[in-house]
């Protein structure tokens, strides 16, 4: 993997590049193993172009979602549904997921199957939630915080 020096910009990280099919595996190993986000893949010649084009470009986004089974604790209001956990005996909350309008609003006690990007460690609260449906295979039981894949720890620069 390309070696970049390492110097102190504060908030601004230099992100680790790979060239070649071997170094681009390795990196996506390791963001993977740390819980990373995702991953952009550039084509090597192409500029920085700010924005996001209607379809194609140059670059491919990545993001690495989860999947976790959650137990609906009640409907919200505006097609919304709030998730728990178990967490031991207790139940602890897990955030809040949007159901499509073309999709039944899921009934307090079902189980659902929604992906996410990861839970945060302090709330359990899942981030960039998506509704996938009802899991009828799955007993509320097994619907557990361990099951979770939580947001990469990083040190913030004072």
């Amino acid at each position: 993997m390309n070696q970049i020096i390492s110097r102190d910009f504060g908030y601004i990280k230099l992100a680790d590049t790979a060239i070649d099919l071997a170094e681009k595996a390795e990196l996506l190993d390791k963001l993977h193993r740390e819980n990373r986000e995702g991953i952009v893949f550039k084509k090597l010649a192409a500029p920085y172009i700010a924005g996001r084009p209607a379809s194609g470009g140059d670059n491919l986004k990545h993001k690495f979602y989860a999947t976790a089974s959650f137990i609906v604790d009640k409907v919200n209001g505006k097609r919304s549904v709030s998730l728990i956990l178990f967490d031991g005996r207790k139940y602890v909350p897990a955030g809040n997921v949007t159901i499509p309008p073309n999709r039944a609003i899921p009934e307090a006690g079902t189980v659902v199957e929604t992906r996410y990007l990861y839970a945060f460690r302090e709330s359990g609260c899942i981030y960039q939630p998506t509704y996938l449906g009802c899991r009828t295979d799955i007993d509320p039981g097994e619907c557990l915080v361990s099951q979770l894949k939580y947001k990469a720890e990083e040190a913030i620069p004072c």
